[in-house]
């Protein structure tokens, strides 16, 4: 699938619902960034280092928490996406959001989906990013390419997909984001 394609599905689809439960939760909101690499469309990863306090050495999404001076979650994206990956505003095209995703750990993320419209632009913060890699979309949309990962929470047994990257597993809210990125263009 090139960018345009991927547009073009994504713009007349409005967002599938709501996953996970509402609750108290704590606000956040992610950039999920797409480039085109040799003609077709990529997402960007970043993976945490192993040190971090909070999900060390996870695959993510440049994103945090929301802070009062952001005024709104699209500026919190914005904001993360530049701490962690030194990435302007200027160099980031927004084409629209999906709805929000409850975690199991008490937040609520805010994904927007952005095209980097210069690639040279970004510049990891070695306190955050330990490094960047792409993703083919479509190999993140061939459904033989997740796997299930049970586990339990809350003595209750669960079950999250899984992707399996050469930098590590792929789960987590940054996983079921994706997911439902899948599911909203591939209406």
């Amino acid at each position: 699938m090139t960018l345009n394609d991927f547009i073009t599905r994504f713009q007349l689809h409005p967002p599938v619902g709501n996953q996970g439960y509402p609750h108290n939760a704590k606000q956040s909101a992610v950039l999920l960034p797409l480039c085109e690499l040799e003609g077709e469309l990529h997402i960007l990863f970043c993976k945490r280092p192993s040190y971090l306090k909070h999900h060390p050495a996870e695959i993510c999404f440049p994103g945090g928490k929301f802070e009062l001076a952001d005024g709104d979650l699209r500026t919190t994206a914005l904001r993360e996406s530049n701490e962690e990956l030194n990435l302007a505003a200027q160099h980031i095209n927004l084409i629209g959001e999906l709805d929000a995703y409850w975690t199991l750990t008490g937040f609520e993320i805010k994904p927007y989906v952005g095209i980097i419209t210069d690639l040279t632009a970004i510049q990891p913060a070695e306190d955050e990013v330990e490094k960047i890699f792409y993703i083919p979309f479509s190999a993140l949309r061939t459904p033989q390419n997740w796997q299930p990962l049970p586990f339990v929470r809350h003595n209750k047994p669960r079950i999250l997909q899984g992707f399996y990257t050469e930098h590590g597993l792929l789960w987590g809210a940054t996983a079921q984001i994706v997911r439902n990125l899948v599911k909203q263009v591939s209406v």
